[in-house]
């Protein structure tokens, strides 16, 4: 978030968890700032680990804001993203009272708070700022072509679905590179891989439509300029999800990947993101997803996927063994489960795809 680490306060009220607060979680794992205090009602006093494991051992879980400032936090950050992005009435209620207690708080919400007169007021209270990592960027760029001629392999990192650990396997992927000597960089594409720290980043969902490829463009090329050897891009949603496809399409033609890691659960029927229960769209079968990501980079960068990556918390040694080979068998690519087997495998498949020596063995 910051160069000087702060001490954070994460609000994530009736949502903490492993799948229903990915911000939350993300900056618990990833974060360079100190979480000091999660705050959410519907859980009763605690710790953190008890509601999404050991990587949240030692913070505590209240109920209230009030128990929170107690613990001294100087930013408060909104830990989960509402469908549509917009802010329940409650979590305003305290993301105000924490402004006027001289906190600083950080949104990732499509509604941007700093443009609220009341949020602005509050601030002004307090002396606390707002950060909306959700503002568009001030210049509108069409995609040109630049990308083209790029000089890094960009590897993307897309999925069948919204919430399929897109971002979490871009950030091991970029990782492990580094672990290996690689110079490798992050570009992120939402408000969560922003808020925990990327080369280059914007909020492309948040980007009128005819410049979002343009911006996406504008990123590569931005990192590219540092001379990387790896680019590793940050997918949004999947080309196929009826409500965030368009937002997918505008990354896998502006970043123009040259290999792709398909996120995938395979115990997942139907897309998320739809409250309305008499719509829910089936999510087309692994392959599909990966012959129309493919399909769409035929007349450009002619990127092709490299591996899956599979989400396989839920089942059991067997079934997780079968789910692996069925991928081998039917799509002719290795997959893994990176918090079962480590981000290795994953950047192993990337790199076979991509050809040439790399770090350490180069």
């Amino acid at each position: 978030m910051t160069e000087t680490p702060r001490k954070v306060a994460i609000l994530a009220h009736d949502r903490f968890g492993p799948f229903t607060s990915k911000t939350a979680l993300a900056l618990i794992r990833y974060g360079s700032d100190e979480v000091v205090v999660v705050v959410d009602r519907s859980k009763e006093a605690g710790d953190a680990s008890e509601h999404i494991g050991s990587v949240g051992d030692g913070i505590p879980v209240v109920t209230r804001l009030e128990e929170a400032l107690a613990m001294g936090p100087d930013t408060i950050v909104f830990g989960w993203a509402p469908e549509g992005g917009g802010l329940p009435e409650h979590d305003r209620a305290d993301l105000l009272k924490a402004l006027v207690s001289g906190m600083d708080v950080v949104s990732g919400l499509h509604v941007l708070l700093g443009d609220d007169p009341d949020f602005r007021r509050a601030a002004e209270m307090g002396g606390g700022s707002i950060t909306d990592l959700r503002r568009p960027p001030a210049r509108k760029r069409l995609l040109n072509g630049d990308v083209a001629y790029k000089q890094a392999p960009v590897v993307l990192v897309t999925g069948t679905d919204c919430s399929t650990g897109k971002m979490t396997v871009a950030v091991e992927i970029v990782r492990e590179a580094r672990s290996r000597g690689i110079d490798a960089v992050f570009v992120a594409t939402g408000q969560t891989g922003i808020l925990i720290g990327c080369d280059a980043g914007a909020p492309i969902d948040a980007i009128t439509g005819d410049f979002m490829a343009g911006e996406m463009e504008a990123l590569v090329m931005e990192v590219d300029e540092r001379e990387p050897e790896l680019i590793v891009v940050e997918g949004q949603g999947a080309l196929s999800h009826p409500a965030y496809g368009s937002v997918a399409l505008a990354i896998h033609q502006g970043c123009y990947p040259d290999a792709l890691v398909m996120c995938h659960d395979p115990l997942r029927p139907y897309y998320k993101a739809f409250s309305d229960e008499r719509h829910k769209p089936i999510i087309p079968f692994l392959g599909g997803e990966i012959a129309l990501a493919e399909r769409v980079l035929l007349n450009t960068s002619m990127g092709e996927v490299a591996v899956v990556a599979l989400m396989t918390a839920a089942l059991s040694p067997a079934e997780r063994a079968r789910q692996i080979e069925l991928v081998r068998e039917t799509m002719g690519l290795d997959a893994a489960d990176i918090f079962r087997e480590g981000p290795g495998p994953i950047l192993d498949g990337v790199l076979r795809s991509l050809g040439g020596s790399w770090g350490s063995d180069g």
